[in-house]
């Protein structure tokens, strides 16, 4: 089955704002995952799986662990996986990234986002 619905992963204290986030990306057209950074226990491997599903990661650092932002780095290159890397990123600015994927325009430009489930 083919799902064509580009997914974004919000990684790093975006968890208050989850249910604005799934919101806008229902209404722009896009799934939206998020991860608080949280790399102790099972964290890490939770990350890494947000991070392989999804076609961009939007890393906040203002409010993510330093060794949760580098792993979450080392995750999406190793997935080539597009990131945004943002001191905050508030809801505004998050429905402005989801609108641009959307769209097809800003960090996956000219990429294709077909997924195969």
């Amino acid at each position: 089955m083919t799902n064509n619905v580009p997914r974004v992963a919000f990684v790093g204290g975006m968890d208050r704002n989850e249910r604005a986030l799934q919101d806008a990306g229902r209404e722009e057209g896009v799934a939206v995952e998020v991860h608080v950074g949280d790399v102790r226990g099972r964290g890490a491997e939770a990350l890494a799986g947000v991070i392989r599903r999804a076609d961009l990661v939007v890393l906040v650092t203002g409010v993510n662990s330093h060794g949760g932002a580098q792993i979450a780095k080392k995750l999406a290159r190793a997935a080539n996986v597009p990131m945004i890397i943002a001191q905050s990123c508030g809801v505004a600015v998050a429905r402005q990234i989801l609108r641009d994927v959307a769209r097809g325009e800003g960090a996956l430009a000219g990429r294709k986002l077909a997924r195969v489930a």
